[in-house]
């Protein structure tokens, strides 16, 4: 009996060393040079929050979108700080609290 199950034979980019090996800030300042380079929906949508040393960019949303806008929008960004910046990098959205209005009526908490 054969197996239907196919896995992918590619390694996860990884930042390069100069990456790594730079402080927060100058990730941070090296991200917002090429932000203001880039589009601008970019500076007007997006705040860089966090830029991690295992390639992780964590950014805020300066405003609601839909699901489909926002998907777009940071699919967009990671390809361009791909190209523009490092090519390890990912882009995650801050984690936000439960906006759920039903379980914070019930006294639900969900913490992230």
């Amino acid at each position: 009996m054969g197996s239907n199950l196919f896995h992918a034979n590619v390694e996860t980019p990884m930042p390069a060393p100069e990456w790594v090996i730079r402080s927060e800030a100058e990730r941070l300042s090296s991200l917002e040079k090429a932000m203001v380079a880039g589009k601008e929906q970019f500076r007007r949508l997006l705040v860089i929050v966090a830029a991690k040393d295992d390639g992780q960019v964590i950014v805020q949303l300066n405003e609601p979108l839909s699901a489909g806008d926002r998907g777009t929008l940071l699919l967009d960004f990671e390809a361009y700080i791909k190209s523009a910046v490092d090519g390890g990098l990912t882009v995650w959205v801050e984690a936000l609290g439960d906006r759920n209005s039903l379980r914070n009526l019930r006294g639900i908490e969900v913490k992230a």
